[in-house]
């Protein structure tokens, strides 16, 4: 964000902040990589894109698709269209599955020519093995996890009393998995969810799954194949020519990058050497505004930005500040969202009333917080609000926009009496962010911190709830209560309108209350370069797999 638009902004709200440093270092460095990429020409017949591995390739079990690796070198069971829903019939690994009507027994028949890059054949054993194995890894998503110990047997097996999970029954290439409880995600877990080859991990220890020599250079399913790693500077993937649905007819040239985070799409991208990627980045999307032969399609997805408020009483066993919800609701009346994100974002976010963004999925009539600081200082009133207590606010970004933002956002809470300061938090997040109470009802905060922004990308959208039901993994900030692990249960249906009923009664409980406080939703931009023929008409959410068929792409000469 340009300074002098910062700077507009904090006037119009009444107070002038001495800001410094509101340009990153990253432009300098971008620069910089940008000079050494602009001596390089691009490759014949190669797709060039980015998220390549910087120290290791990432396994795919916790960010399916986060990074473009993961999407083309593992196939999954079963596709999933643009929007993420199962699509009925033959699948990808699977050449067929069915599932029971009470969504309790489920079915895959494996195709016949199915390989792994060195040639073995994928078998319903790896199948097997995989969901067994990945229960024991520190790296599994929360939506495969649910689904995987739902599975008949499951507890018992990760309780050690038993040696395989017996709801997980093959025979030849027919794979049949019986469900003890209902698992609502169960296919949408096989769309995402990429077995690996047993031969090459049965014996590694799962503790140590992401740190083995396999992640040096996978050998996976898709139609891509590990070619050359440069680690750090580049990886080529190359066709692969045993792949079940034909050989692309292309290589690829992924440039390294954490994720959707590239400090140098716009100098790759102009210099031609980037023909797919992604950016959440609004700076990177006017960068290449007018760039001949550069396209940007806008995605909305299940991404919100958010604060969580921690609920629990301090270690010292005082009183939380924001346990209080007139508190936390006031919090959302202090802000000016829709002038904050054009300021930062220049409309390309919208402000949030729930953890559930617009669309079919979202009830109507919730109450969107709008700027009121006078309500908000009304509510402070009403609960008794201490205008010396000092919120403790951390972050995790590295980013100078965060900064901004938290400025901004402390320069609004100041105007109605609240004090903030905020602080950037590194290290092992898990133990400084997510620790959990001992009492998950009444304990004491095991973690320091009053607000954390932070960020929520579902996959499902029980993966957007689940985490506040009583003593959930990374439930680190809401006190469990009856009402509110009821209405998250109710979601767990696998009928679709139920199923959207009870969403709809828990977001109008998650407006009223705040558990949670979303304060704006962000697109995903996806950009790509003219050389790339048949692409699909409708991107979906390139952080996850769906049928895309990149492998039947090409490239213009």
């Amino acid at each position: 964000m340009k300074k002098k638009k910062l700077l507009s902004l904090l006037v119009t709200s009444m107070l002038t902040l001495n800001l410094v440093g509101c340009a990153s270092t990253g432009g300098k460095e971008e620069k910089s990589q940008g000079e050494n990429s602009t001596k390089q020409e691009a490759a014949a017949n190669t797709l060039y894109a980015n998220g390549g591995p910087e120290e290791f390739f990432e396994a795919p079990w916790l960010n399916p698709g986060t990074f473009v690796y993961n999407k083309v070198l593992y196939d999954r069971l079963i596709f999933a269209d643009e929007k993420l829903d199962p699509i009925p019939g033959e699948g990808q690994l699977a050449k067929s599955y069915e599932m029971s009507e009470d969504g309790k027994n489920l079915k895959f028949v494996l195709r016949d020519n199915i390989f792994w890059h060195d040639g073995e054949p994928i078998t319903a054993e790896d199948i097997k093995w995989s969901i067994e194995y990945s229960l024991k890894t520190t790296v599994l998503n929360n939506v495969f996890g649910n689904t995987f110990k739902s599975i008949e047997g499951a507890t018992d097996y990760i309780d050690g009393k038993a040696d395989e999970i017996s709801g997980i029954v093959i025979d030849g290439n027919n794979i049949e998995i019986k469900f003890e409880k209902l698992a609502p995600d169960a296919l949408l877990t096989f769309t995402q969810f990429a077995p690996l080859p047993k031969k090459h991990l049965e014996n590694v220890d799962p503790v140590k799954f992401q740190q083995s020599e396999f992640f040096r250079n996978p050998i996976g399913s898709g139609p891509f194949k590990v070619d050359e790693v440069k680690m750090g500077n580049y990886t080529t993937l190359a066709g692969f020519d045993k792949y079940w649905d034909g050989k692309p007819a292309f290589n690829m040239h992924l440039n390294p990058s954490p994720g959707d985070s590239d400090p140098n799409l716009v100098t790759n991208a102009k210099a031609g050497l980037l023909d797919y990627s992604y950016t959440k980045n609004i700076a990177d999307v006017k960068a290449l505004e007018g760039t001949k032969g550069i396209n940007m399609d806008t995605v909305d997805v299940r991404y919100t930005r958010l604060f969580f408020a921690n609920k629990f009483k301090k270690k010292d066993g005082s009183a939380a500040p924001l346990a209080d919800k007139r508190v936390r609701q006031a919090i959302m009346y202090a802000l000016d969202m829709d002038k904050i994100l054009d300021g930062i974002f220049e409309g390309a976010a919208l402000p949030a009333n729930s953890l559930t963004p617009n669309g079919p999925d979202k009830v109507d009539g919730l109450n969107n917080y709008e700027y009121n600081p006078e309500k908000a200082k009304e509510l402070l009133k009403e609960a008794n609000w201490d205008p010396n207590t000092v919120l403790d606010v951390v972050y995790y970004y590295t980013d100078q926009q965060t900064v901004d933002l938290m400025a901004i956002i402390q320069n609004y809470l100041s105007q109605v009496g609240i004090k903030m300061e905020f602080r950037l938090v590194e290290g092992d997040l898990a133990s400084l962010l997510w620790a959990l109470p001992e009492d998950p009802v009444n304990g004491l905060s095991a973690v320091d911190f009053d607000l954390c922004y932070a960020a929520t990308a579902a996959l499902s959208m029980h993966e957007y709830y689940d985490r506040y039901q009583t003593g959930a993994e990374l439930n680190s900030h809401t006190p469990g209560t009856p009402e509110l692990d009821k209405l998250i249960e109710n979601t767990k249906t696998i009928d679709p309108e139920e199923k959207r009923k009870a969403f709809f009664e828990l977001q109008k409980y998650e407006n009223e209350e705040l558990f949670v406080m979303p304060l704006y939703y962000q697109p995903i931009f996806v950009m790509t370069s003219d050389k790339i023929k048949g692409m699909p008409e409708t991107f979906g959410n390139p952080q996850f797999n769906y049928k895309w068929d990149i492998h039947k792409w090409t490239l213009a000469e």
